[in-house]
């Protein structure tokens, strides 16, 4: 099995998803804020066939429920430079119906959503973060291909941005298989969407589960939050060959927690190609809402609970 035990910086971006919006800014967002080369270049991927959407998934919708999330998660700790962010959002890959909302305070990214539409016409938040290498960072993804040579070293950033030979595509499978599949020359590179990992794919990757009702995200009561510091995980290493807690709800999760343990989160990516360990910072419980587990991926990751039990276990 290999592991994967190295973390650089940056990530790969998608072009396009079946259900298309225009890129979207929040209110006050200045013009020099949105690429619009990059809009031109999102187009729709795919010729899967589209089901057809409810009207009240409008642009005018996602951006007000956006705007209110945004608002709601500014007032909780280490959110706090969310009060003064602005975004932009950009279509994840074909058929998954999502977008990835990236928030900038004054010119440095401070974090990021993951929202997909429902069936009824609403939104579901399937994922957020905070620090400044947030999920499908395009200057996390220029970094990182200047670091493993993909992109000549006297590339600007601005040059690499408006480069219309470079392909990019953001793909959104589930909850920590989130890669940029980027095209150059006609070679295909995936790389890890959070952290700029060159990953050893040869073909798109598969989603692990499957969620065929998706209910719409309530913010609307105060969270309840459990944080713990970071660590490393490769300083004690249970999770190689070690037995996994039997975690499977969060009241055996909240038993497990304290603050002298150290718990890693382990989750197989790419049909066991990348055994990915991540260390485990607490949770957060929405009470009238959803609980997402927070974990340390260069940077705080808050993920749904409920998935990520399904997707991966939990070591001592």
């Amino acid at each position: 099995m290999k592991l994967w035990t190295t973390l650089t910086a940056a990530c790969f971006i998608s072009v396009g998803s079946l259900l298309f919006l225009p890129l979207q800014t929040s209110a006050g967002d200045p013009v020099e804020r949105t690429s619009y080369t990059q809009t031109a270049r999102e187009t729709i991927a795919s010729n899967t066939e589209t089901k057809p959407l409810p009207d009240l998934r409008s642009e005018s919708s996602l951006t007000a429920t956006i705007n209110n999330w945004r608002t709601t998660l500014a007032r909780e700790s280490g959110f706090e430079s969310w009060q003064t962010a602005v975004w932009n959002s950009y279509p994840l890959g074909p058929g998954t119906h999502g977008w990835v909302v990236i928030l900038t305070d004054h010119g440095q990214d401070v974090g990021y959503m993951i929202v997909h539409a429902t069936d009824n016409g609403s939104f579901r938040l399937t994922e957020y973060g905070t620090g400044n290498n947030p999920l499908f960072s395009l200057t996390t993804l220029y970094r990182s291909l200047v670091q493993q040579e993909l992109i000549p070293t006297t590339t600007s950033y601005s040059d690499f941005v408006q480069n219309e030979t470079i392909i990019l595509e953001r793909l959104y499978m589930d909850q920590l298989t989130a890669v940029w599949k980027i095209i150059l020359q006609d070679q295909t590179y995936y790389l890890d969407a959070k952290s700029g990992e060159l990953l050893p794919l040869k073909e798109d990757p598969t989603p692990r589960i499957k969620e065929d009702r998706l209910v719409a995200t309530d913010l609307s009561s105060k969270a309840q939050t459990t944080l713990y510091p970071a660590f490393d995980p490769y300083d004690r290493l249970p999770w190689v060959q070690g037995k996994p807690l039997p975690v499977t709800k969060l009241s055996e999760l909240q038993k497990a927690l304290n603050p002298q343990a150290k718990l890693t989160y382990v989750t197989e990516l790419y049909d066991g190609q990348v055994t990915l360990p991540l260390a485990i910072l607490g949770y957060q419980q929405w009470v009238s809402g959803d609980t997402y587990l927070t974990l340390d991926h260069v940077g705080p990751r808050y993920v749904l609970l409920e998935n990520a039990l399904k997707l991966g276990h939990i070591f001592p």
